[in-house]
């Protein structure tokens, strides 16, 4: 009672009429930024306080400290912040009070006079020197103002004050505060000199590897950071820059990030860039496996099963991708009907003989959509397209899926289908696609499908008739064709297709590597070898001609360090691409280098299985004496892809038969 009566002393004229206001105002406005100082539990928690000096047993003395600080909140929010400045100052070093110090240095700053907060800043570590908080802020202040000759030494205070188990967190912080400093080589500067009493922190060495790498000092920073994430495998900004870098040094950073999704297996948003990264670089075994264990862990996330099934459908795994892509369906149109499908090998196997429940859980597609779904064909196209079908967006639902999108997967089923030998089931899906769609996609699609169904010469005409109106047009029928005439096995008719296009897109390097792909497949290598010749002449920056050319010239024999020095500029065009590895190890082969063609072999396999890589892999290991491995591998190779001609070459080579 004693303290209100001397509030109510204090309080200006007019009393009833501004208390009520002014009360509520301070319950709306104090601290209300919760990261920059405490709730307003605080200021009941200074009222309440008894202070310890003799001093603030005074009431009328408490009251002032209590009216000074509202008046200076109130003046900061009215827009006068030289009177909240002082006010608020004052009241700090009377209550002693870290939060007030803290606010006063906002208000300086929010009045663009960053030397004033330095000021309260000064104030403050004056009045309270152990303070690590008000340290950071002098740090902050002076980066800020550009005065490194003492930000340097700030720095070295605020880690000799910060606990030994919070060091690490603090450096990371730091580095936040150089990587936003407009002056790049400043920052690396800056840090080096502050940081070096702390050099042998795997936080230090990450901090000072991301200002490498602004400051273009891509190798020596990425190198660093592969240093500190080996130190420490569970360092996320190290981690980071190697994903963000992926293609300098993919194979390295693929064994690094290994790591470190063993140690962080949360980190879904790092592995879905190492997913993209990869891919980019067709490491597609690597990006396979990533997002294997990503379904795993998120397996109702819709887009993870897309970018899954797209993945297996390129290594040629077509039980699996179709799995995967009605897995995508499911969660993105639920309680729309699909087709029920036997579960892969892998499924089969990790389910219990016996158990048709195991059995049933097993399969991707939910128990509900299966039995729904029994032996009925696909969604038919009112029930999976009309809007009134499409479901009302809840929280923490898949979004809708775009048309365009799930007609695409519609057609990547149907293709799958295809690959299966189930045209009925590939022509189901087609009838999923608008009938007004008639782009080269589908038409191609559609002519496949009656080209299984035993309808070639329907097949053809139906791509023979797609527009050919403008030149894109044109272009986009003869790749049609060509690639509908490969599939009826009439490669020979495919060459001579794109070979007519010659004179008009032959100075696309795209059109032109098609053309010389062709010519290789109608049983024409010097026609493919002029082809590509020409190509790397008119584009010497081409990677796949590089590649091909090079390749090509070693499988002949033929101008090997030539076919060296043409695999070597591809790799540095596209490092770590499996491709081009292993064109390089056959290169090395063919040289008679069989330690390195092993080692860039091995490399290749790991980034992608491909059965043509296993194939060339198991000549190495053979002549090497390690038979028994390049057995199993090529009989491995020959299971998953027995027409393959370079497996079949390889096995004829080596004297094996599966």
């Amino acid at each position: 009672m004693r303290f209100m009566r001397s509030m109510r002393s204090m309080r200006p004229t007019r009393t009833v009429a501004f208390a009520t206001p002014l009360l509520a105002l301070l319950a709306a406005v104090w601290w209300i930024e919760p990261a920059q100082a405490e709730p307003a539990s605080q200021l009941a928690a200074v009222v309440r306080t008894t202070p310890s000096q003799q001093s603030r047993d005074d009431a009328e003395q408490q009251a002032r400290w209590f009216y000074s600080t509202l008046t200076g909140e109130i003046a900061a929010r009215t827009g006068h912040p030289d009177v909240a400045y002082a006010e608020l100052l004052r009241a700090a070093r009377d209550m002693d009070s870290a939060p007030l110090f803290e606010r006063a240095v906002q208000v300086a700053l929010g009045a663009r006079q960053p030397e004033l907060a330095l000021s309260a800043v000064g104030a403050w570590r004056e009045q309270q020197p152990a303070s690590a908080r008000a340290q950071a802020w002098r740090v902050q202040l002076l980066l800020g103002l550009g005065r490194d000759a003492e930000a340097a030494p700030a720095i070295q205070r605020l880690l000799s004050m910060t606990p030994q188990p919070q060091r690490p967190e603090t450096v990371l912080a730091l580095g936040g505060m150089f990587l936003g400093m407009d002056d790049a080589q400043r920052a690396l500067a800056l840090a080096r000199r502050s940081l070096a009493p702390y050099a042998t922190l795997a936080q230090t060495q990450a901090v000072i590897a991301q200002l490498q790498v602004q400051t273009g000092e891509l190798s020596a920073g990425l190198a660093r950071a592969a240093r500190a994430l080996k130190a420490d495998p569970s360092l996320r900004p190290a981690a980071l820059l190697l994903v963000q870098h992926y293609k300098v040094d993919p194979v390295r950073a693929d064994g690094l990030l290994a790591g470190y999704m063993l140690a962080q297996p949360d980190d879904d948003t790092l592995r879905m860039g190492w997913i993209d990264a990869a891919t980019q670089q067709q490491r597609d075994s690597v990006a396979l496996a990533q997002c294997e264990s990503l379904a795993r862990r998120q397996p109702d996330m819709a887009q993870v099963w897309l970018i899954l099934g797209s993945l297996q459908q390129q290594m040629g795994q077509f039980a699996q991708a179709e799995h995967s892509l009605l897995r995508f369906l499911s969660l993105s149109l639920p309680g729309v009907s699909l087709p029920s499908l036997p579960p892969t090998a892998s499924q089969a196997a990790s389910a219990a003989p016996a158990a048709a429940a195991s059995a049933a859980s097993s399969s991707p597609i939910p128990a509900a959509a299966a039995s729904a779904a029994g032996a009925a064909a696909p969604r038919g196209h009112a029930q999976a397209r009309a809007p009134a079908q499409v479901p009302a967006q809840v929280p923490g639902a898949a979004p809708p899926v775009p048309p365009d999108e799930l007609e695409q997967v519609d057609l990547a089923l149907s293709s799958l289908a295809l690959h299966q030998g189930a045209s009925a089931r590939a022509e189901q899906w087609l009838q999923q696609v608008s009938p007004d769609r008639h782009d080269a996609a589908m038409v191609l699609q559609r002519a496949k499908v009656l080209a299984a169904q035993g309808r070639p010469r329907q097949a053809v005409e139906l791509v023979r008739a797609l527009p050919r109106a403008s030149s894109l047009q044109r272009r986009r029928r003869l790749l049609a064709l060509s690639e509908l005439l490969g599939f009826l096995h009439e490669p020979a008719q495919a060459y001579a297709v794109l070979r007519s296009g010659m004179g008009v897109w032959g100075h696309d390097p795209d059109y032109a590597y098609e053309t010389a792909m062709a010519a290789q497949q109608a049983g024409r290598p010097r026609q493919m070898l002029a082809d590509l010749r020409r190509i790397v002449k008119q584009h010497p920056e081409y990677q796949p001609a590089l590649n091909a050319l090079g390749y090509s010239l070693a499988d002949q024999g033929r101008d090997l360090e030539q076919a060296r020095r043409l695999v070597e500029h591809a790799l540095r065009l596209s490092p770590g691409n499996p491709f081009v590895l292993d064109s390089l190890g056959w290169v090395e082969f063919r040289s008679g280098h069989l330690a390195r063609a092993q080692r860039l072999l091995e490399q290749a396999y790991a980034g992608r299985e491909d059965p043509e890589i296993g194939a060339h892999l198991a000549e190495v290991l053979w002549r090497r004496g390690q038979r028994q491995r390049a057995t199993e591998l090529l009989r491995a190779c020959w299971k998953a892809a027995p027409k393959d001609r370079g497996v079949l070459e390889a096995m004829r080579r080596l004297g094996l038969s599966f």
